[in-house]
């Protein structure tokens, strides 16, 4: 194994998310990181396309180590209740969920969606008022002015989870040395429904509604036909929230093998927000 392979592996080890304890809410799955301060809102992470709260653990580490309340949050059909995945599973239906296990949590929280994922979480700040959100490489809504549709996919069964040259290059912006099987192992097959919701530009977000302070993390090194250049600004500036570009992340920065420097973004944003200083 040569020195690039090396130094991704470590940041593709999820085990220790496995002795996370875990509630059942509203028909989520909602892992603890932390509980922090009952002052401050806590952190929910909402996972993206075939993926699971999994994909969170080194933020759930990063986070609770700062004594900032995190959870992660498997929706129905993903991750650990991927047995309940059906071929009809929806965004809507997801963000119905989301905001019930929100209500069922009884605490203030900064909603924090990842991809396709983001859209639920723009969905539930219109209705749980958030005290704030944050947006990491997100799918657009569908009524962001400009914003591409793509190709829609048969909605007659599941879509399989990419393949590891697909995993590497999209998600993780890496080369052909890198050992993808800790990743490959804990992705599922995803709605085509999901995924035709973004790619037809199903989901509408009243910007209106959002209330709250946030900010939009934009991965430079994201997948072009997905991410266009310039659709994070615009979706920043639809919500009116805050914008960054994190010129070296991948789409999956959350568990790049630098994945540190965008946790830190986040931390840096929350702290002008809930800590000194104020959004």
């Amino acid at each position: 194994m040569d020195h690039s392979t090396q130094q991704f592996a470590h940041h593709l080890d999820f085990s220790g998310f496995d002795t996370r304890p875990a509630t059942n809410l509203a028909g989520c799955r909602v892992y603890t990181g932390c509980e922090g301060l009952p002052d401050r809102p806590a952190l929910v992470f909402v996972p993206g396309g075939y993926h699971g709260a999994w994909c969170f653990s080194h933020y759930l580490d990063y986070f609770s180590q700062r004594h900032i309340g995190c959870y992660a949050v498997d929706l129905p059909g993903h991750g650990s209740l991927a047995d309940e995945m059906t071929p009809d599973i929806g965004l809507e239906f997801l963000a119905d969920r989301l905001i019930a296990c929100i209500e069922a949590l009884g605490r203030p929280v900064v909603l924090v969606g990842h991809s396709v994922g983001a859209i639920p979480a723009m969905l539930a700040a219109m209705i749980v008022n958030p005290q704030g959100l944050v947006l990491l490489a997100p799918s657009p809504p569908g009524n962001l002015p400009g914003a591409r549709a793509l190709p829609a996919l048969p909605e007659d069964t599941l879509r399989a989870v990419p393949d590891p040259d697909e995993v590497r290059w999209r998600f993780l912006g890496a080369t052909d040395e890198l050992r993808v099987e800790n990743v490959m192992a804990r992705m599922r097959a995803e709605s085509p429904r999901v995924l035709n919701d973004r790619y037809t530009l199903r989901m509408q977000v009243d910007p209106d509604r959002i209330v709250c302070p946030g900010i939009c993390l934009e991965a430079g090194r994201d997948d072009l036909e997905r991410h266009p250049a310039g659709q994070d600004l615009a979706i920043a500036r639809f919500l009116g929230i805050d914008y960054e570009l994190l010129e070296a992340q991948p789409h999956c920065m959350m568990y790049g093998a630098d994945w540190q420097e965008s946790a830190e973004a986040i931390l840096v944003w929350y702290q002008r927000c809930f800590g000194v200083g104020h959004c």
